[in-house]
């Protein structure tokens, strides 16, 4: 069956983001493909607006968060980054760490489908989500390091709770990047499956989780309250660190070097 629009949602989120119903489930996706789908401040607030109609829609009993185009999201939009100054990117950090809250916070379950490349900022939205399923052809990464950042929205609690203290580390600290098939033996997702089902099984996965709304509630609710508290301890601590590192030498440096090299691209490489 095909996604039926919201045309209400649609014409509050022109092109940035895209929310879609089908039956209890709500497909978010994020569109601006000619920059990976990048995270720049616009996309954040029209991310943070379709969770929130989400939240509001009685009929909705879980999220499925995606991407338009052959990358999933390639991370904080560095060109945005790199034009403005380090309030503007303590403000997107800001907007990143609630569209974190608001899907870790969420009544709903959600279940990020993972359809290219998740880096840094990327990679740390799938975290918030409580499944994640991906295509084969996808990739992982957390290239913070190499540009003189850190990661900024909770990776520091939730990845480490995913995947292990050791895997963890070596994804964060090294900014490597990782295939679908490394993910699926570490844990970061539950299953790998064709790019053309992967929104068609995420769909359907997340039915079932609708279908159980009241257990799935209670029992989220439950593993919530044990990582609350660290969670938001994390977050803050983040922010703090990420906003150092945005004014040292090496991010500056990074960041300019992106703007003058690629002026009409966004998004971490």
């Amino acid at each position: 069956m095909p996604l039926e629009p919201d045309t209400g949602t649609e014409d509050r989120h022109p092109g940035h983001v895209v929310l879609l119903h089908q039956g209890p489930v709500s497909v978010v996706t994020l569109n601006r493909p000619h920059v990976r789908n990048a995270l720049s401040r616009r996309m954040l607030r029209d991310l943070l607006d379709a969770l929130s109609e989400t939240e509001r829609r009685q009929e909705t009993g879980a999220i499925v968060l995606t991407g338009t185009g052959p990358g999933f999201c390639s991370g904080d939009d560095l060109s945005e980054a790199a034009r403005t100054d380090a309030e503007a990117f303590d403000e997107t950090v800001g907007l990143l760490q609630r569209v974190t809250r608001a899907l870790l916070d969420s009544e709903k379950p959600s279940v990020a489908a993972i359809n290219g490349a998740a880096m840094g900022g990327g990679l740390e939205l799938t975290l918030a989500c409580d499944l994640r399923l991906a295509a084969r052809q996808a990739v992982f990464a957390c290239p913070e390091v190499a540009w003189g950042l850190v990661c900024t929205n909770g990776a520091s609690v939730l990845l480490p709770a995913i995947i292990g203290h050791g895997r963890a580390r070596d994804m964060v600290l090294t900014g490597r990047t990782f295939d679908a098939a490394w993910a699926l033996t570490a844990g970061l997702v539950s299953e790998t499956v064709s790019a053309g089902g992967l929104v068609a099984r995420a769909v359907e996965l997340a039915g079932e989780l609708a279908s159980r709304s009241q257990a799935i509630s209670l029992t989220r609710r439950l593993m919530r309250h044990a990582d609350d508290e660290a969670i938001g301890h994390a977050l803050a601590l983040e922010a703090a660190a990420a906003g150092q590192a945005r004014r040292g030498p090496a991010a500056e440096m990074r960041l300019r070097g992106f703007a003058s090299r690629r002026p009409d691209r966004g998004g971490r490489q």
